[in-house]
Parts: structure tokens; C-alpha cells; sequence
């Protein structure tokens, strides 16, 4: 069975499953990116679809502005209702930490810790992009990239 959660983001839903489907790391898709992984590929297919989040149990999908949820909805269940069954072998998604220095490190373990499992309920995530001169910058991805209430 898969729920299907609003996010904060109105052009964006989370669709929740009840077993693991990445098994490390997390991955965003944009419609534009050279997409290798046939499941992915056979996902923006189904036509409307802006960007394509995956996380352990869930997938943010982010349709285009001027499509309604109600006509493309039932489609993605389907499609993932097939493609990602009790059979379905989980992703496994490679991470870098580029971060050495010891501040960056601990922004990274507040980010793990404190921020990402929040923004996570969200169908989103939060990665550091860079810390310089204390500013830290972030990178937003699945449903919480371009959302108005991240800005």
C-alpha cells in the first residue's frame, strides 16, 4: 500500500510506502537530467513531472505548475505500484562528504541529527553546500526545493 501525503509544497506530493526503498543515501531526479535508472526513466514518462525525490520509505514527486494533482495522481500510483513491490531490491545511493574542516563537520551532524528528519516529513531533504567566512549555505531538495514556505 502507498500513502499519499500533501506537502508544504503545493506542487509537490509525497508518496509513502510501508517498506524500505532506498536502502543508503538519497537521490534527486530533475526531468532534464541524463537519467540511467529505467524506473526513474519510465517514471517522468508518465508525462507532467518536474523532479523526483527518493528517500528510505518515500518518493516526492513535483509536478508542473499547471497540471492538477487529480489527473496525474492516480497514474503515479500505479505506474509505483507496480514497479515497487515486495520483490523491489532498494536503491542504494552513494554519498560524498566533501566537508573536512571541523566546523563543517558539525554543521553536518546538526543537519543529520536535528534538521533533516524534520524536513524529511516534509518529503524533502537538507544538504550543506558550503561553509565560508560562518556563513553556511544549504541545499534544498525533493519537496522542499522550491517551496514557498522555504524561502
Amino acid at each position: 500500500m502507498i500513502n499519499v501525503i500533501d506537502t508544504p509544497n503545493p506542487d509537490t506530493k509525497k508518496f509513502v510506502f510501508e517498506q524500505t526503498i532506498v536502502e543508503s543515501g538519497t537521490r534527486e531526479f530533475k526531468k532534464n537530467d541524463t537519467i540511467e535508472d529505467i524506473l526513474v526513466k519510465d517514471l517522468f514518462a508518465i508525462g507532467d513531472l518536474e523532479l523526483v525525490f527518493f528517500d528510505k520509505n518515500f518518493v516526492s514527486i513535483r509536478k508542473s505548475k499547471n497540471i492538477i494533482w487529480d489527473n496525474l495522481t492516480p497514474k503515479i500510483l500505479d505506474f509505483l505500484s507496480k514497479k515497487i513491490d515486495q520483490n523491489f531490491k532498494p536503491f542504494i545511493f552513494t554519498e560524498e562528504n566533501q566537508f573536512t574542516d571541523e566546523i563543517s563537520k558539525r554543521i553536518e551532524e546538526v543537519l543529520n541529527d536535528k534538521i533533516r528528519p524534520a524536513v524529511a516529513m516534509d518529503g524533502g531533504d537538507i544538504r550543506l553546500k558550503s561553509y565560508k567566512d560562518g556563513v553556511a549555505e544549504v541545499l534544498l531538495k525533493g519537496a522542499c526545493a522550491g517551496c514557498p514556505s522555504s524561502t
